[in-house]
């Protein structure tokens, strides 16, 4: 008689499961499939945790070069201004050499421009983003893209923006620098009035996550 009983008991709990997870989905704990829970496991969150120290102790510094923002009627400086904009909503640290104090200490320690901003790039700097829209831009793109072809340290990612009038144009450009961008690089030509950023933007992200969860952290700043 307590069988037939334990029998029917255990023929409703089933139905009504089978109804719980029919109303609801299947999330709903089936003690026929074995538990089933929505929280944390442990060792997901310490990964977590790893995550969120690693992106906080190593700032990934991209140095953006191309025209003043102090004229912002030039398309260039206009994109320029956007990509840093949307750079540093990402959570880059955005360098614009003229503006951000680098002048100053060159001439404090009576550098050279270009080896100021080359040594900056080389100890502090993940990335590169030139936007060739200016003569320092140009002066600054050919001596960065030797430096990134043939220098030692080859980890710096370097994105070249060229107005689109000179692509498929055969010059010294097309031939040298902006080649050796695209072959140790990465070289977008575009209209700087439409240019749509997502991907450069997912290239630097991507590349960012790499860097900084694996042995190269601590690249911004050089503490350790």
């Amino acid at each position: 008689m307590v069988e037939k009983a334990l029998a029917v008991i255990n023929r409703l709990v089933g139905s009504l499961q089978r109804l719980l997870t029919k109303a609801h989905g299947p999330d709903v704990q089936d003690s026929t499939r074995g538990p089933h829970s929505k929280m944390t496991k442990m060792s997901v969150e310490a990964y977590r945790e790893d995550l969120e120290g690693l992106f906080k102790d190593n700032a990934s510094v991209i140095f953006l070069c191309g025209p003043t923002l102090a004229d912002l009627s030039n398309e260039g400086a206009k994109l320029r201004k956007h990509l840093m904009d949307a750079l540093e909503g990402e959570g880059f640290e955005v360098v614009l050499g003229e503006d951000d104090g680098l002048e100053e200490l060159r001439r404090r320690f009576d550098g050279y421009a270009h080896e100021n901003e080359l040594q900056f790039i080389q100890g502090h700097c993940n990335a590169i983003v030139l936007i060739a829209a200016s003569v320092g831009a140009y002066c600054e793109l050919g001596l960065f893209a030797y430096e990134h072809a043939r220098g030692k340290d080859n980890q710096t990612d370097f994105i070249l923006i060229i107005p689109k009038q000179f692509e498929g144009k055969r010059s010294y450009l097309s031939e040298g620098p902006a080649a050796a961008i695209h072959d140790f690089g990465k070289v977008y030509y575009v209209d700087f009035i439409d240019f749509d950023i997502d991907d450069m933007l997912r290239r630097l992200k991507r590349r960012r996550h790499v860097f900084v969860t694996s042995k190269q952290g601590q690249r911004a700043g050089r503490s350790s």
